[in-house]
């Protein structure tokens, strides 16, 4: 009976995505679509493992042990017998063990229909989580997050979730902000997450008998019900140009300082964000600008200011005023009043 997988015995490295078996992927792709000579099979295996490396891996496969995945097509040339051009490795145990891990998370499994989530479980039950869920504390987070395990909540997910895979048009049954009930049509662009929220909100334009509109943002808890539009979305409909086009034409600037682990830090978290990115070799920062939407400027500031002394924002001066503002109050909570100062932050 093989043993049980504990987190004590996953592994960070796995073999299959050594440069071993990335250079025989290499030889099976591209021979499932031509030919290849022993010339062609070790120039591969050389790009993609070592140049001694050749020497031991191509005649494994010309009249060895792996020669059973090549078949000898003429006097000097073999193909593939697995005739696929793009092979994908098994999941590792630690990429399961993450996957297991995701299962919980209650966002993640939105995505997913309750026959998904059934297989998924049955096919890790053997698997240990990575984490769980309450290994993390959220300290800057309201409480009032979407209901997500609730059962209207979840079919309104799926629904909106097909409108943007189909690209359809969504009819909506929507409460305003202040109780007022109304229903929408519009075109679904993107579903957005709001972390210190925690809600999800859809990115949509207005569409009426034909007719596109302008923008609107709607709370998907908001959304009492929904189905997809019989109407035929127009052909020039283009979802990420009314998306950019709500974004502030000017955009946050901050430099970012090159240590502990600054750049990447800031890529990952402000993944989400449209931003372009320039290297500074004099003074060994990045400069970056991120562009957003002018609903989520203070969810950006707070984010920025969680990242203290390794960035410096810049810009615009609009936004540099509610950075001084917001630093002035937190000062005078806590040791007093404070000098105004001009400086970036």
């Amino acid at each position: 009976m093989p043993q049980k997988e504990t987190i004590e015995n996953l592994s960070l490295f796995e073999e299959i995505y050594g440069s071993y078996f990335q250079a025989v992927r290499s030889v099976l792709e591209h021979a499932s679509f031509t030919p290849l000579s022993l010339q062609d099979m070790y120039g591969l295996v050389r790009s993609c493992a070592f140049e001694e490396s050749a020497s031991g891996i191509v005649p494994k496969l010309t009249d060895g042990p792996w020669s059973s995945l090549l078949e000898k097509t003429g006097e000097k040339t073999w193909e593939s017998r697995l005739k696929s051009s793009s092979l994908k490795p098994p999941l590792t145990t630690l990429q399961k063990s993450w996957l297991k891990a995701l299962l919980s998370d209650r966002r993640f499994r939105l995505f997913f229909t309750e026959e998904q989530l059934e297989r998924l479980s049955e096919d890790l039950q053997e698997i240990p989580a990575l984490y769980e869920q309450s290994d993390f504390h959220y300290f800057d987070q309201y409480a009032d997050g979407d209901p997500y395990e609730a059962n209207e909540y979840r079919a309104v997910f799926q629904t909106v979730l097909n409108a943007l895979t189909e690209n359809k048009a969504l009819f909506a049954a929507y409460e305003g902000g202040k109780g007022n009930s109304m229903t929408l049509e519009v075109l679904p662009c993107r579903l957005q997450y709001s972390q210190k929220d925690d809600k999800f909100r859809l990115l949509s334009v207005s569409f009426r008998r034909g007719r596109i509109g302008s923008p609107t943002i709607l709370n998907l808890g908001r959304i009492k019900a929904c189905h997809l539009s019989r109407t035929p979305v127009p052909e020039r409909f283009d979802r990420n140009r009314f998306i950019l086009s709500e974004q502030q034409n000017e955009p946050v600037r901050i430099r970012i300082e090159n240590k502990r682990n600054a750049l990447e830090r800031c890529m990952l978290h402000f993944a989400n964000y449209e931003k372009q990115t320039v290297y500074e070799p004099d003074t060994d920062t990045w400069l970056c600008s991120l562009f957003y939407d002018p609903s989520d400027e203070t969810e950006l500031l707070i984010e920025l200011l969680s990242f203290g002394p390794v960035i410096r924002i810049l810009g615009p001066e609009s936004f540099l005023k509610q950075v001084r503002e917001r630093v002035k109050r937190q000062h005078e909570l806590f040791y007093g009043a404070v000098q105004d100062t001009q400086d970036s932050f």
